[in-house]
């Protein structure tokens, strides 16, 4: 992967970041620190290599800027999981989440299983909880998907491949959505389930409608090279 920093800087850039946001006695540090960053890197690196959006690639190489705010919003998400992962460096795992919040307005969990593949779209505001994702998922502003538990206590709700969700769109409840499901601007899906290959919108009424694609692709399909199948 090709990058704007070598990998010591850009630890010495978000060590700088924490220490100037929350200047406190848990330093960006460590080896869990330094395991967190190969894997977080790598983990960039495979996702960043499927989205066909401008500046994700060059030269046939995944592409990553620190100073690509969607780009690096993704790569804090990937650092904060993987040091989750390896040590359960809880104050480091926290700095890092209030970094993207103080970013970028986004907030998620640590320990929230985002998938491997997926893209944030200049994410401002976005409320993202611990459900179960797939690949290809597309979230932009303004998002919200709650966090909450089946009737067997397993988290929910169970979101299926190529989930677009645009600007304001919001999932509230524990029912599963399919997949290859569009989510329109500020459409909200309250504790219904969707069928795969539905699209939500929210018409000049105020009224959620929900319908069968019937476009060929997907809209998160436009975002990554690879087949949602």
């Amino acid at each position: 992967m090709i990058t704007s920093l070598t990998t010591t800087e850009l630890k010495s850039y978000i060590s700088s970041q924490l220490n100037l946001f929350f200047p406190d006695k848990y330093k960006f540090e460590g080896h869990d620190v330094d395991s967190a960053m190969g894997l977080a890197l790598e983990r960039t690196e495979y996702c960043f290599k499927h989205i066909t959006l401008r500046g994700f690639t060059q030269d046939g190489q995944a592409y990553f800027s620190h100073l690509h705010s969607d780009q690096y919003s993704q790569f804090l998400f990937f650092l904060s999981n993987s040091l989750w992962k390896i040590s359960e460096n809880r104050p480091l795992c926290d700095k890092l989440i209030f970094l993207n919040k103080a970013l970028n307005g986004l907030f998620y969990s640590y320990k929230s299983g985002l998938p491997d593949i997926f893209l944030f779209g200049h994410p401002v505001g976005s409320i993202i909880g611990n459900a179960v994702y797939s690949d290809f998922l597309v979230i932009f502003q303004n998002v919200t998907i709650n966090t909450d538990e089946d009737e067997n206590g397993n988290p929910a709700p169970r979101l299926g491949k190529g989930l677009f969700l645009g600007a304001g769109a919001k999932i509230i409840g524990n029912k599963p959505i399919g997949d290859r499901v569009s989510i329109g601007v500020d459409a909200l899906v309250h504790n219904t389930a969707i069928e795969s290959d539905s699209v939500v919108i929210k018409d000049s009424t105020g009224n959620v409608i929900i319908s069968k694609r019937k476009k060929d692709q997907c809209m998160a399909q436009r975002y990554f090279s690879v087949e949602i199948k």
